[in-house]
């Protein structure tokens, strides 16, 4: 889902301090750190929900793989480049399906939901940085790519992350029009916000994947 206003997502590149080299470990560890990226979208912007949820699919693996492996899902499913809300109820559960059957990153798509109202910053910082936390291992940096957010709203989440910690590195845009990852976290999201609302379908699929452990549930 996009942010009102905006055209494209924004990645941002993230270093935690490490003990013993000061605020900012970049340039003393940058061949040994592990690099993570993260994709996020949410849902809950409009009035129709009593609850704002955020997702990430977090991830270490070769993204050009990634890729090519959901595009062949979206193939499979039906659906497509297009995201939850402009595909068929059948095609988008049949990629989540597809998707948990093949095992494609398990344990590495995760979601918070926060009930409204809720402060705007807060659900963001508080999934990406618990998400890439779980995920990482030892020295790590993240690169993080959310849909629709625009530049002066990301330099106040860059402001939120630091002011928990977070070292950025550097932010930028990208469409999401060509990221089969960006969608995946928005087909969470979209099924995430049915399950809450009530649909049996969706509700059935997310307490598999969370029974699995493919999708986790920082809140629960």
């Amino acid at each position: 889902m996009r942010f009102q206003g905006t055209e494209s997502p924004i990645e941002l590149t993230i270093g935690f301090p490490l003990p013993g080299f000061g605020g900012n470990a970049t340039s003393k560890m940058a061949t040994s750190k592990e690099r993570l990226y993260c994709y996020v979208d949410e849902t809950g912007q409009d009035a129709g929900t009593q609850f704002f949820a955020v997702v990430a699919v977090v991830s270490a693996e070769g993204q050009d793989r990634l890729r090519r492996k959901l595009e062949e899902i979206e193939d499979a499913a039906g659906t497509g480049h297009r995201k939850w809300h402009k595909s068929r109820s059948e095609r988008r559960l049949r990629y989540l399906a597809i998707m948990l059957e093949a095992k494609l990153l398990p344990g590495q798509i995760f979601f918070g939901t926060y009930r409204k109202p809720t402060p705007y910053f807060f659900p963001f910082v508080e999934t990406i940085e618990g998400d890439i936390k779980a995920r990482a291992s030892g020295s790590f940096t993240a690169r993080v790519c959310i849909d629709g957010i625009d530049r002066q709203k990301a330099a106040e989440l860059t402001n939120a992350l630091r002011d928990r910690g977070v070292s950025l590195e550097m932010v930028r845009g990208r469409r999401d029009e060509s990221e089969p990852l960006i969608r995946l976290a928005d087909m969470w999201a979209g099924c995430i916000r049915a399950a809450r609302l009530g649909a049996r379908a969706e509700s059935t699929i997310l307490q598999s994947a969370l029974d699995s452990g493919h999708v986790v549930d920082l809140r629960s």
